[in-house]
């Protein structure tokens, strides 16, 4: 693909888009959208304001993530910001969440490579992700944080990315967009898909099960995740 890094999308072989420094356009990702062009000056350091607009989490007990975010930047443990899972919630891995590179947040595209350099290129600081099933063993929950340069980086990254699948509508005063991942297939579960940004990091939810996966759910837990990037709480 020319002028687009492509990312096969975990569930139902979706395609993320996104455009890359030059500009270039690809017909085959529908729909798309164009970033602003990363400035090739942007400093390396991420400035961690302070002040009234600060919120700080309460302090954690030995061995718990913590975090903090003032003014859009996110500082710490960028678990703590995880969403935690509902009660009787069956985790997938370490309760408190994963850690993760950019090489795992890339793992699923279909160039890691050039997944990674579109990272890179956004100013990657850290990832975050958690997986549960809930305890109805209905719906599989995925939420990821991809902590970026700045503000205005996850901007741009969340504006230059796009899935190739039927568009969800969302409700919200924030910016997001929903997709309707649908398997195709009546073996396989569907899967609905959000992403959206607070400040200066990237929120991906999945929420796959059965023929009709809960766009409830998926809207209350995108709704539940950006309150939580937005205040610490």
């Amino acid at each position: 693909m020319t002028g687009l890094v492509a990312l096969a999308a975990l569930a139902a072989g979706a395609v993320i888009a996104f455009g890359s420094p030059s500009g270039g356009a690809d017909a085959a990702a529908t729909p798309s959208a164009t970033a602003p062009a990363p400035r090739s000056d942007a400093p390396t350091a991420t400035a961690e304001p302070s002040g009234p607009g600060s919120a700080a989490s309460p302090s954690p007990a030995a061995g718990k993530a913590a975090g903090r975010v003032a003014h859009g930047v996110h500082t710490g443990d960028l678990r703590y910001f995880l969403i935690p899972p509902p009660e009787q919630a069956d985790v997938y891995g370490d309760p408190a969440g994963s850690a993760d590179t950019a090489a795992d947040v890339a793992a699923g595209s279909a160039d890691e490579s050039q997944a990674q350099r579109a990272l890179t290129t956004y100013g990657f600081r850290s990832a975050a992700s958690r997986t549960y099933l809930t305890a109805d063993g209905v719906s599989e929950v995925t939420v990821e944080l991809v902590r970026l340069h700045g503000p205005s980086q996850a901007a741009a990254y969340y504006s230059a990315s796009s899935y190739q699948a039927t568009t969800l509508p969302l409700q919200g005063s924030y910016p997001a967009r929903g997709y309707d991942l649908s398997s195709g297939s009546a073996e396989s579960s569907d899967t609905l898909l959000a992403i959206s940004y607070q400040g200066d990091v990237q929120i991906t939810v999945s929420v796959t099960g059965g023929r009709t996966p809960s766009h409830t759910l998926l809207q209350h837990l995108l709704d539940a995740q950006y309150q939580r990037l937005k205040t610490g709480h």
